[in-house]
């Protein structure tokens, strides 16, 4: 059972069946009938995002709502659950119904590395083992989320 209420103990997802629906209709995306294992599963994967801020409240089920969150130079109220949020979680219920969101391997392994002049690396044919990546949804989520994308931090000194 989806429980969107962010006050109730067993508050398990940030988008309804309805948001769902209309998301999807939205689009031209016909669901299968297992909608609510459809947000569970993309509940599961938005429990694993490293989030800006810190939770509302320490006992809270699921990450939001959040406080200490500064959105495109605003204060996001504390006990708000951000639009982007809902709209990640209907994106990655749909990428779902393709499959699992998280598997147990997702690496691709490599296969042979050589340096000889020129670096030379071969990754595994097995497109089982490659790391999923949902650009649009990191995208949606610009500025509620750590760490995603590329940086590299270093000081750098006049001698």
């Amino acid at each position: 059972m989806i429980n969107t209420d962010p006050n109730s103990s067993d508050f398990n997802s940030y988008a309804s069946i309805e948001e769902l629906e209309a998301f999807a209709q939205a689009r031209g995306i016909t669901l299968p009938d297992n909608k609510e294992s459809l947000l569970i599963k993309a509940m599961d994967y938005l429990n694993g995002i490293n989030w800006v801020g810190k939770k509302a409240k320490l006992e809270q089920p699921l990450s939001f709502p959040r406080k200490d969150i500064v959105l495109d130079g605003y204060l996001l109220p504390s006990g708000v659950i951000p639009v982007q949020v809902v709209k990640a979680q209907c994106m990655l219920a749909i990428e779902a119904i393709a499959g699992d969101l998280l598997s147990s391997v997702r690496d691709a392994p490599i296969q042979s590395e050589s340096i000889a002049g020129a670096l030379s690396v071969t990754y595994a044919i097995d497109k089982s083992g490659f790391i999923p990546r949902y650009p649009a949804v990191i995208s949606t989520l610009r500025g509620l989320v750590i760490g995603e994308g590329f940086s590299i931090n270093c000081i750098a000194e006049r001698g």
